[in-house]
């Protein structure tokens, strides 16, 4: 019996000493590849010919040959000290194509594509762009697309492929609900959501289309919402998108929970920093006592206080807001809780999707550095300067954590590029210049390096112009903005003053900012002046200003401005003070003073509150200021007033003769009209006011009407942003004026381009 085990325990041994075993490889045969060489098969092998090889360095091969992705089937085996490969190549793409596509460029759908030509064919990879197809379709809607794949044999192992596309209708919004709202109506809600109802009006938009992408953001929007109105505890308990089989359609339904309103109450700073003061940080905070709890104040005061502290030297913090709720009460007390955070600085900033636009182009909006500490809020700053560049159709921005560097990230930034140029003709009528047509080509990203250039043409009844420009935002690569405009404009006075002027000429500028809300510019500026086509029954005054002048003239603007949008503004300041001299050089000399304010309020949601005011003075050096560089008032600047409708103006023949200060004043509320927010429809009520000063100049006495007592107007109208452009609809009703004022109680201005 124990001899029986002996050699057992041998045999067991003896075989797996023989399972063990190396084989000397003394030639490989590579058998089954139609494109591929067999070096480039050997190179995948974790050994080469002539060394000795287990099962276990057989089993990797066969790992890694499969790894590769390029063979479908592979075999090894050894006959005696040949190794034979036996392989099957997967198939290559030869064409792809793509059939049935009308509401979708074919260029998009390519992109979405990652299976190119000459790429490995593999029924896996088919399949995930198959996928990435249908995504795109849905996104716009299509949900009854239907997409077939044709995988078609050609010679040499390649492979055509071709994508057949039913695209079917369009799956829009039939109906969004809400449950669980109590203190805001239906309509309201709608009015923050991104996904609308389908509507008539919305054939230029695709918000009325099902995303669930965007269902995810409507989430997000209503959350925003609800913590701006005090409602801490609001929450979207569901979201649910029901297709209605036979429309093919969606109902929309967000289940909420709005929870109780919250006011503020009381606010403190907790710091753990030393020799920080703590009153100091306390002013930073954006909100009183007893106002509505509102997520917005929260925000703005982290930022103030990040940048105080920044500016105190600490550049590594980690602010949180801590709230405490008095449910009772309904009142939250805020506690800004301030600590050292952790050192991180900005190892890299990675750019990717750009293929036109230079790199440089966008790593300078940044607002730091690879090297910097890194800080949130010029994070934020840096993907909005980004953005406003208006290159991209998106930015994506991201920090990634650098592996065996916990003091350390990666800046991640990802854009999708969309065309930067245009060519625009446009028609507008307004009741000053009448009927206006205009035509333009514009690249704002020339040869992806953000240079503008750009030429416009455009003639109405009473102005036809030509303007050429240029503009290096970066200028030698620094922050300053250098640029030049060509121009030749003839403007028709002759309603208002008797005679028309030309004027041709040039224009170098340059800009930089100090802070972010603080502009710099300078300008030098070289023109001809011809007053011209006097009317043989104009002024005296007119005909005395004929001839030539030339202009040489060098100016300055400094510009301050906070406001949240310059084109829309809610809410902000802005102003600015200009100051031209000309002389240097031309026979035309004079100092000129022009000053800016606004200051913008949101009195309530969407209810819009500004206060403007201007003024502006010109003064001859050793000479008379000529007509067409003074000042007038009336149209824009006046409402309720005709263009150059107020100020000094010849008794005998009407004509106006301008001014030499200007002063003006208004106070505008914008309201919505209760109309869907796509109409871009809004209301206003104005109340305007202005002074015009008399004119340099001898004037006979008895000959010219003129006071310089302040004119006053009151109106109301309507700013629709359509989709033709934006229309203008003023009615305005002088309440202070003079028998000799000109005045236009209507007055419409509309323009576009397409």
């Amino acid at each position: 019996m124990i001899k029986k085990i002996r050699y057992l325990w041998i045999g067991i041994f003896l075989f797996a000493s023989v399972a063990q075993a190396n084989t000397l490889v003394e030639a490989i045969e590579v058998k089954g590849v139609q494109r591929m060489e067999p070096s480039t098969v050997l190179s995948f092998l974790p050994f080469d010919k002539g060394d000795e090889v287990s099962q276990a360095t057989l089993d990797q091969s066969l790992k890694e040959l499969y790894k590769t992705g390029f063979f479908s089937d592979v075999k090894l085996s050894l006959n005696k000290n040949t190794l034979v490969i036996s392989l099957k190549e997967r198939p290559i793409v030869a064409q792809v194509s793509i059939s049935g596509n009308d509401k979708i460029e074919e260029d998009v759908l390519m992109n979405e594509i990652h299976m190119k030509e000459r790429d490995v064919y593999t029924p896996a990879k088919l399949r995930e762009d198959v996928k990435r197809l249908k995504t795109i379709y849905q996104r716009m809607g299509l949900f009854s697309a239907e997409i077939e794949t044709d995988v078609q044999n050609k010679t040499r192992n390649r492979v055509d492929i071709l994508y057949r596309i039913k695209e079917g209708p369009k799956s829009y919004i039939e109906k969004i609900l809400f449950t669980g709202n109590k203190h805001f109506s239906s309509a309201d809600l709608k009015e923050e959501l991104i996904t609308k109802e389908k509507k008539w009006f919305r054939f230029f938009s695709s918000t009325d289309t099902y995303d669930p992408d965007r269902l995810e953001y409507d989430k997000e929007m209503l959350r925003r919402f609800y913590l701006r109105k005090g409602y801490i505890d609001f929450n979207v308990k569901k979201v649910s998108a029901e297709m209605d089989e036979k429309t093919k359609n969606f109902i929309i339904s967000f289940d909420i929970n709005e929870g109780n309103r919250y006011r503020f109450g009381k606010a403190d700073v907790q710091v753990t920093l030393p020799e920080v003061d703590i009153q100091k940080l306390k002013k930073q905070i954006a909100f009183k006592k007893n106002q509505i709890y509102n997520v917005d104040y929260i925000e703005e005061t982290i930022r103030n206080l990040t940048d105080e502290l920044g500016r105190e030297g600490y550049a590594f913090v980690e602010i949180t807001p801590v709230s405490k709720k008095n449910e009772q009460r309904r009142i939250a007390d805020v506690t800004f809780k301030i600590k050292e955070g952790a050192r991180v600085f900005v190892n890299r900033i990675d750019i990717t999707g750009n293929s036109r636009t230079l790199d440089k182009v966008i790593r300078r909006e940044f607002r730091l550095n690879e090297g910097d500490p890194f800080n949130t809020d010029k994070i934020r700053r840096s993907k909005q300067r980004i953005d406003n560049l208006g290159y991209f159709d998106k930015v994506d921005l991201k920090t990634v954590p650098v592996a065996n560097a916990p003091d350390k990230t990666d800046i991640a930034v990802d854009v999708s590029e969309k065309s930067t140029g245009s060519f625009n003709v446009g028609i507008g009528w307004s009741t000053y210049d009448g009927l206006l047509f205009e035509v333009g080509v514009q690249e704002r990203n020339f040869l992806g390096t953000g240079k503008i250039v750009g030429v416009t043409a455009s003639t109405s009844d009473s102005e036809t112009q030509v303007d050429l420009s240029f503009t290096n935002p970066y200028f030698m690569d620094k922050p300053i903005s250098a640029g030049f405009d060509l121009f030749h404009i003839d403007r028709d006075y002759t309603d208002d003053s008797s005679y028309n002027a030309i004027t041709t000429g040039g224009a170098l500028r340059s800009g930089w900012d100090y802070s972010e809300h603080v502009r710099q510019t300078v300008k030098y500026t070289l023109q001809r002046d011809n007053v011209t086509d006097i009317d043989q029954n104009a002024s005296i005054y007119i005909k005395e200003q004929e001839g030539k002048n030339v202009v040489s003239m060098i100016g300055q603007v400094l510009s301050y401005d906070t406001r949240d949008n310059i084109f829309n503004p809610t809410e902000g300041f802005y102003t600015s003070l200009g100051i031209d001299l000309a002389g240097i050089g031309g026979d035309t000399r004079f100092i000129r003073v022009n000053a800016n304010a606004a200051k913008y309020y949101e009195v309530m949601d969407q209810w819009v509150l500004s206060v403007s005011a201007t003024a502006g003075y010109i003064y001859g050096l050793n000479q008379d200021v000529r007509i067409n560089n003074r000042y007038y008032l009336g149209g824009s600047s006046l409402r309720g007033f005709d263009v150059a409708g107020v100020g000094a103006r010849d008794k005998a023949t009407g004509d106006a003769l301008g001014g030499d200060w200007r002063l003006t004043a208004s106070t505008q509320l914008m309201f919505p009209l209760g109309l869907p927010s796509e109409f871009g429809i809004k209301g206003k009520v104005f109340v305007d006011a202005g002074m015009l000063g008399r004119p340099d100049g001898h004037y006979v006495s008895g000959t010219i009407d003129y006071n310089n007592t302040p004119r006053v107007s009151v109106g109301t109208g309507i700013l629709w942003q359509s989709p033709m452009g934006p229309i203008n609809i003023d009615l305005g009703f002088p309440i202070v004026k003079e028998d000799y004022d000109e005045t236009e109680v209507f007055r419409l201005n509309f323009g576009t381009g397409f």
